[in-house]
């Protein structure tokens, strides 16, 4: 074993076992919780200020919303990109207990939200101490996160927004309320909303957004305050003794030390608060490069995740930055290039394609209902921080959470950038995909392994997969639906059926390995050709996932876009010996009209009609499909499935067109005069 493998590996055991260790024999056995007299002495250590009134200045000066904000530019803003009615509805929601998440429909608690309640399954999960609880529940259809999506208390920004344009101290005390309630009914360390520290780091920063808001309010009172800021505190303890390192962390662990920043300013009156800052600064720095390709992919190949991870590193640039904090080069360069990634994944409707798992996870949940594969809001931020007109025109307008991180100066500098609409094909050779883009049209590529250096995670089996869309989407992946709830769908919907691309002798790209891993990643993906200008994109890439085979077999797919005729032609050689069965699969977006116009042709009507031609006779399927997490769907597959002779190729072309005449001309024009026009 390499010196760095080994000193990533003890890292890892000290975190994962002497820390834990040290924290449970603090909480379960001598009860060591922070009290507010001992709270108080640590700040009077640190400098003799009183208590908790220090606290109340770090919330005007260290953080990026205050109540210095509260001017009539900044809530006209505010009431402009949030929409009056939008903001007390959502806060409405919170003021009767109401809550909808991860696919469900609006679900009224009563008089008290039960915090360790799955409402969608009607699993309760008793308050028993964190390493005691089973997170997955398998074989139960219960799913862990819906308590957790319920106490990353994201409705704190939600009353906020109501307070600040509608001025009601009604919006405060129900603020008030949330907090005691979820504090009582969550000792430290006991509850289904302890066992991760991700829930606990994102549940803080939200707390703390919370306090950005009704820190002016005189309804904020020493006592709650107090109360707040001892159940703070003991969440960066908790945090900072159970951190989700490991030899390949992911966007758990930048979520633990996202936290500890915010924590870690808001207490850095203490020794201890500055231990959390700089400890979370150098542990980010040390895992940009480690997470984040050169060229801004999140190696967890996963788009969802690639905002959720964007959004964390941006939320700690940000606060670092605010706080006088030099942030090295290579994470602002790695961090503009995330979003770059997200402006050129970013399709005619304002949607990214949903590659990988989805389980919608925000950092700021803005509004109570999202479309979960809009990123426009993020793009917003990026386009004003880094300056970038691209952005700006992939955004269409300034957002709620560009206002909310960046202020009335990060509005000025947007509206300062004028919009470059220019749509530019892209790759991403380290974090395999390619983006084909007109201004009309997109198609992604997925050319890279599978994820987290062999490990999986988040990505799917679905190398060589693509999707294609115009005015809407017509051919698209499957989706997430869920984790723990159900773990056929779940394994169904991360295989390689469930992806546009082809299985041999029904093999499995990777074999799965848990819900988040795989056995091991044999893909070694290989980028052949990429050619881009004007008029046409050409890209060649491989894979040998097949290889392992009794009979070995590569996989090479080559794909021409030409631009100004709106065509896809998909040409899939086979390369190896004997016969074996070739299943070629292309998944159609929900809501499309899918009809089969003979043998070989197919016709997808949305805004806009698709044409396909396949080369060999096709079946049409029922499949199922996740928009987001918890909601599945009814959609329609084309399948090819039949029995060859290896060396193999097979071509698919695709043509979008504006109208049904036109496609229907397209046709005649295809049956006389063949697929080359």
């Amino acid at each position: 074993m390499e010196m760095s493998s080994q000193k990533e590996l003890a890292r890892a055991v000290y975190s994962r076992i002497i820390t834990r260790h040290l924290y449970q024999i603090r909480v379960r056995i001598l009860r060591n919780i922070i009290s507010p007299a001992r709270l108080e002495k640590r700040f009077k250590g640190g400098g003799g200020n009183p208590f908790p009134g220090v606290l109340r200045q770090s919330l005007r000066s260290r953080f990026f919303l205050s109540p210095s904000n509260r001017k009539e530019f900044y809530i006209n803003l505010m009431t402009s990109l949030g929409g009056f009615d939008t903001i007390m509805d959502d806060a409405d929601l919170v003021h009767e207990n109401k809550f909808q998440t991860l696919g469900s429909g609006i679900h009224a608690f009563g008089k008290s939200i039960d915090w360790h309640f799955d409402f969608k399954s009607g699993k309760k999960w008793d308050p028993a101490y964190y390493t005691e609880i089973d997170p997955l529940g398998l074989g139960e259809k219960s799913d862990i996160k819906v308590p957790w999506e319920v106490s990353r208390l994201h409705q704190a920004i939600w009353l906020g927004k109501a307070y600040w344009v509608s001025r009601s101290e009604a919006h405060t005390d129900k603020f008030k309320e949330l907090v005691t309630d979820w504090i009582e009914k969550n000792p430290v360390g006991y509850g289904v909303n302890w066992k991760t520290p991700m829930e606990a780091a994102i549940r803080a920063i939200n707390l703390i957004a919370g306090l950005m808001y009704f820190g002016g309010s005189t309804r904020i009172d020493d006592r709650f305050l107090t109360l707040l800021l001892s159940s703070l505190y003991e969440h960066g303890v908790f945090i900072r003794y159970n951190l989700e390192r490991s030899l390949r962390s992911g966007n758990h662990y930048i979520s633990d030390l996202v936290g500890l920043i915010f924590l870690g300013i808001l207490f850095y009156d203490t020794k201890t608060g500055r231990r959390w800052v700089d400890f979370a600064r150098k542990e980010l720095e040390r895992e940009i490069p480690r997470q984040v390709y050169a060229d801004g992919t999140d190696y967890e190949k996963s788009t969802s995740y690639q905002r959720l991870v964007a959004e964390l590193f941006t939320a700690a640039y940000v606060l670092l930055k605010l706080n006088g904090f030099s942030v090295s080069e290579e994470y602002t360069v790695r961090l503009e290039k995330m979003f770059t990634f997200l402006s050129d994944a970013t399709m005619r409707d304002g949607r990214v394609p949903s590659i990988g798992d989805a389980d919608d996870g925000r950092v700021f949940r803005m509004r109570a209902t999202i479309d979960h594969n809009d990123h426009r809001d993020i793009l917003a931020v990026g386009a004003a921080l880094f300056g970038r007109s691209d952005m700006k025109a992939a955004a269409g307008g300034f957002s709620e959470l560009a206002l909310f991180l960046l202020g009335g100066d990060g509005y000025e500098k947007f509206t300062s950038l004028e919009a470059d609409k220019a749509a530019r094909s892209s790759i991403y050779k380290e974090g395999g995909f390619a983006f084909m883009r007109t201004g009309r049209d997109h198609c992604s590529f997925d050319f890279g392994d599978i994820g987290m250096n062999g490990r999986g995670g988040h990505g799917h089996n679905d190398v060589l997969g693509v999707t294609v869309s115009g005015k809407n989407q017509f051919i698209v992946d499957r989706g997430t639906f869920c984790y723990t709830s159900d773990t056929a769908v779940r394994n169904r919907l991360r295989s390689t059926y469930s992806h546009n691309t082809i299985v041999v002798d029904g093999a499995e790209q990777a074999e799965f390995n848990g819900l988040w891993s795989i056995k091991s990643d044999t893909t070694r993906p290989l980028l052949v050709n990429w050619k881009s200008t004007d008029d046409q994109d050409v890209i060649e890439a491989e894979h040998h996932a097949f290889e392992r085979l009794r009979q070995p077999v590569v996989h090479r797919r080559e794909i021409t876009f030409n631009k100004r005729q709106r065509t896809f032609r998909i040409q899939d050689d086979l390369l190896g010996e004997g016969s074996h069965v070739v299943e070629l699969m292309f998944h159609f977006a929900p809501g499309l009209r899918v009809a089969e116009l003979d043998r070989n042709f197919l016709a997808l009507e949305g805004e806009e009609f698709a044409l396909m031609k396949f080369q060999h006779p096709f079946s049409l399927e029922a499949w199922e499909h996740s928009p987001s997490y918890g909601v599945i769907q009814n959609a329609q597959t084309a399948r090819i499935k039949l029995e060859t002779e290896f060396p193999f190729r097979i071509e698919t072309f695709i043509f979008l067109t504006g109208s049904a005449d036109d496609m229907n001309y397209l046709l005649n024009r295809i049956q006389t005069k063949g697929s080359d026009l």
